[in-house]
């Protein structure tokens, strides 16, 4: 009779398991290679120590460091936690769970807006690098085909209440207001007499590329502003719709891990205005170019279909 492990002959003490004989001194786990004695897990035919097995195979949770249960929740960074902690906020820049061992904490807002210690490390705060980043990223709305030329777009940091307090509509359950275009139209009657462009605010201390990607989406809503003289309504979905797309396509451009988390947030919303609107602008993106599918949404205040398209451009 030899031990599995070490193919000696057995002559005193041994221990049976796995239908083999071991040496009690064989008889390890298969971690800390320490000898087992009393209860074990069994894998791939090695003995673990049940602290072992959990330490190797079964993640601590990142907010409170225990192990975790079968059922625990993950973020899209592969942060695993407790179900009991679902009522901490996610950061709404990066969605990770807020909390000391993750973010560092972060700050909520009173409309539930949260963003994390993480982000707000690089997060654009003074007027100075605003300038800058509008000035950058004209330049890249210009390279997609949709040039502002001299118009004019004033950039500027705002809070929530400002937000709030000048936003166009409601639609933000599934898109948070982090950016507005702000612009008036003054009437005589039913008609037209005047539209001035006011300028773009965008919130405070977000990370500087996802100030980029609001930024941007801001930007095409000037250039719809700025090339639609007559004022004609667009309808919300579909204008919405293209800057998400313009959002995705300058995306796509970035290398970072989180550009490739914003796509990802982008490709799943399922927000009827933000989400079903991108899909579909994405779509008539494969008929159109982007200058020329923004050319035929101004004429015709909707997302062409296979013919309209053959027919346009």
């Amino acid at each position: 009779m030899r031990c599995h492990r070490c193919s000696k002959p057995v002559t005193s003490q041994f221990v049976r398991a796995f239908d083999k004989v071991w040496h009690r001194e064989c008889f390890v786990c298969a971690g800390c290679k320490k000898p087992v004695a009393g209860q074990y897990i069994r894998r791939k035919g090695q003995p673990w120590h049940t602290a072992c097995f959990r330490k190797a195979f079964i993640p601590d949770c990142v907010v409170c460091q225990k192990p975790l249960s079968n059922q625990y929740l993950q973020d899209y960074w592969g942060n695993k936690y407790c179900i009991t902690h679902r009522s901490y906020a996610s950061c709404t820049s990066c969605s990770r769970i807020v909390c000391g061992p993750v973010t560092g904490g972060g700050m909520r807002f009173p409309d539930g807006l949260t963003i994390c210690n993480l982000c707000t490390v690089s997060g654009v705060s003074t007027p100075g690098r605003v300038q800058q980043l509008a000035l950058e990223m004209r330049s890249v709305l210009r390279s997609l085909g949709l040039n502002l030329y001299e118009a004019e777009t004033p950039v500027r940091l705002a809070d929530r209440d400002e937000l709030h307090s000048n936003s166009r509509h409601d639609n933000h359950d599934e898109h948070p207001l982090l950016g507005l275009a702000i612009w008036s139209t003054t009437y005589v009657g039913k008609r037209i007499v005047g539209r001035q462009f006011k300028e773009i605010l965008i919130q405070t201390n977000l990370p500087e590329e996802h100030f980029r990607t609001v930024l941007i989406h801001e930007l095409t809503h000037a250039w719809f502003f700025y090339n639609n003289p007559k004022g004609g309504a667009i309808p919300l979905q579909v204008e919405e719709g293209i800057c998400v797309l313009v959002e995705y396509l300058w995306l796509k451009s970035q290398k970072t891990e989180d550009a490739r988390y914003r796509r990802a947030m982008i490709e799943r919303c399922k927000d009827p205005i933000y989400g079903e609107g991108f899909q579909k602008a994405l779509k008539a993106k494969q008929l159109l170019k982007l200058s020329s599918l923004c050319r035929y949404i101004l004429e015709n205040k909707k997302f062409p279909s296979r013919l309209a398209a053959f027919f346009y451009d």
